[in-house]
């Protein structure tokens, strides 16, 4: 949710949402990208300090900047119900504590209704999103993520990979009919040879790199489709690509 309603204020308020009302305080974010940066040697760091904000800022930008957001949600008081439900939830899932079924179901429900709203709008010149699946993001074990673009020059990851790595993708996705989402990961170049599939959002697959994978500029693609009878682009609903490079052994 938290993913979505980030990707929703680039597009309503655009780069100068650092100084729209009830925007974040930018120097404790920049503390906490920072902070990030020390702490995860291993992984990419996102220069974007949107991604470092988080539920209650969110919240406060989107009420603060009502008539912005009110084409997106409609209803003002149902909004704030359903995003003071994710509020009272959002540290106990934080935290790894266990919801009961009565708190998961309604913290789905509100996520669910929130997350439906912001896909039509984010995509309100493209019909076919009421009726589709659509990939919302997906991140690799480096932390590098990508979102709406399907160019993979646009997306090449800066980390050099080796045979024998283990990269494993995190996908999140949303059906507007709530249907089951089935994932695929390919690599190649026009048919791609198929690597793993997984089922449910999130959903995690898993590319281990071998000899075969060697060379410069290999893309690897990921494509989401429901459990219903039609798709979108006839065997698929939505894709992604991104591009790596993938160093040959040493001793080669």
């Amino acid at each position: 949710m938290e993913t979505a309603l980030r990707e929703l204020i680039r597009r309503v308020l655009g780069p100068d949402w650092t100084t729209q009302r009830g925007a974040p305080d930018l120097e404790r974010l920049r503390e906490k990208q920072e902070e990030d940066r020390k702490r995860r040697d291993g992984a990419i760091v996102s220069d974007d300090l949107l991604t470092y904000t988080e539920l209650y800022s969110l919240t406060r930008l989107i009420e603060k900047n009502w008539d912005s957001f009110k084409p997106v949600f409609g209803d003002l008081a149902r909004t704030k119900v359903f995003l003071g439900i994710l509020e009272d939830f959002r540290n106990p899932v934080a935290h790894s504590r266990e919801l009961l079924p009565f708190e998961r179901e309604l913290l789905s429900g509100a996520s669910g209704q929130l997350r439906n709203q912001v896909s039509l709008f984010l995509s309100r010149n493209d019909g076919p999103h009421r009726y589709y699946s659509s990939i919302e993001s997906i991140t690799d074990s480096f932390g590098y993520s990508w979102g709406t673009s399907y160019s993979a020059d646009l997306h090449v990851c800066p980390t050099r990979l080796n045979v024998g790595d283990r990269i494993a993708f995190q996908c999140i996705g949303i059906d507007p009919r709530g249907r089951e989402l089935t994932w695929r990961l390919e690599f190649g170049n026009i048919d791609g040879i198929e690597i793993a599939t997984a089922t449910g959002v999130p959903a995690e697959l898993v590319w281990e790199v071998g000899a075969t994978h060697v060379g410069e500029k290999r893309w690897v693609r990921i494509s989401v489709e429901h459990d219903g009878n039609f798709q979108r682009r006839g065997t698929y609903d939505d894709e992604r690509f991104i591009t790596y490079h993938v160093n040959p052994p040493l001793d080669s």
